[in-house]
């Protein structure tokens, strides 16, 4: 993959800058986990032994989000090289069969870690949300951790020591929200004394480490990070929609005027997506969701008020439009006048 370790060396130098670039408001645990992939990255660490990672915190704060962008930037895509359990499968719901999903049973009846491993000598196994897991997923775990390998319903035995294997949970999400008097390391060992008590196995928290090498706990998100935020989820589906334009101009089949472009939006724009929410507790995965929705609807706006295709370019801005005949409702709709304070995209 790469000419020399100096070219391997800058690849891998540019891992905290494109983090940082890409997640917002956890700078602290970017520094962390980029210096135990580095070691990883470099093959210095215990070779017999996956390296495993632990993210505590609220919901919303960036947990699965910096999981995805590692594994983008070390492979180039998520979809052959992680793989993401939701822990909600495997909960008290399965009883004994918990172990039955995740190693299988036979050629049937697989499990979720089957194709995976058949198709990947290294890569990375997400369990997300993991309090939600049956008890007995600990002792899984254990295996996966302390061996490096696991065995199949196939009675193969898969070696996983080259693997990233990342737990996330949103346990204790309350400590991490409030108790400033705390530290952050006094709030991540309350919360993995709950998850001692949940799985009723001290051994396997133990597995992760000490804070901020093994384990992570990601900030609660403030008002201004919520902003950034908000802009980059802007900027993201923009630059979606430029993709797909392209893709129309080449193939056809988008129902996207080829020449409608943004050139930026107002700064009351991002403040008519943040009204739309009155807490941080939900964190980004609320904001996505009204970006999403915003942004789809000025489209549709746009389309719909010149279907000729003529002065589609212009700066997203809050406007009024006409609802149900005659009532006026605010929205985020195409203007051609550059707004006050105008963010270029």
């Amino acid at each position: 993959m790469f000419k020399s370790p100096k070219e391997a060396m800058q690849f891998l130098d540019g891992l905290k800058p494109y983090l940082k670039s890409r997640i917002i408001g956890q700078d602290h645990v970017i520094d962390a986990i980029s210096e135990k992939l580095r070691y990883w990255f470099m093959g210095i660490s215990n070779p017999s032994r996956p390296t495993v990672f632990f993210f505590l915190g609220p919901t919303g704060t960036g947990k699965t989000e910096v999981i995805r962008e590692v594994i983008h930037y070390l492979y180039g895509t998520e979809d052959e090289k992680l793989l993401r359990l939701d822990m909600s499968e495997f909960g008290e719901t399965a009883g004994s069969d918990v172990g039955r999903k995740l190693i299988g049973s036979s050629e049937k009846d697989p499990g979720r870690l089957y194709d995976f491993l058949e198709n990947n000598t290294e890569g990375a196994i997400l369990y997300d949300e993991f309090e939600k897991a049956h008890k007995d997923m600990a002792k899984y775990m254990l295996q996966q951790i302390d061996a490096g390998r696991i065995t199949l319903w196939n009675n193969k035995t898969y070696d996983i020591s080259r693997f990233l294997l990342f737990y996330t949970s949103n346990v204790g999400a309350e400590i991490f929200q409030g108790n400033n008097h705390l530290s952050m390391a006094r709030k991540c060992e309350a919360a993995c004394q709950r998850l001692v008590m949940m799985f009723n196995s001290p051994e396997f928290v133990a597995r992760f480490g000490k804070f901020n090498y093994g384990i992570f706990a990601f900030n609660s998100l403030k008002p201004e990070h919520l902003r950034l935020i908000t802009r980059k989820f802007m900027n993201d589906k923009l630059e979606y929609f430029r993709t797909i334009q392209e893709q129309a101009k080449e193939k056809g089949g988008f129902f996207l005027p080829s020449n409608m472009n943004v050139l930026g939006y107002s700064p009351e724009a991002v403040d008519f997506a943040l009204l739309q929410t009155n807490t941080t507790k939900n964190g980004a995965r609320e904001i996505r969701d009204i970006v999403e929705r915003m942004l789809n609807r000025a489209y549709d706006i746009a389309i719909t008020k010149d279907p000729t295709e003529q002065g589609m370019t212009g700066y997203l801005d809050v406007g009024e439009i006409v609802v149900n005949g005659n009532e006026l409702q605010k929205a985020v709709i195409l203007k051609p006048d550059i707004p006050k304070g105008c963010i270029s995209v």
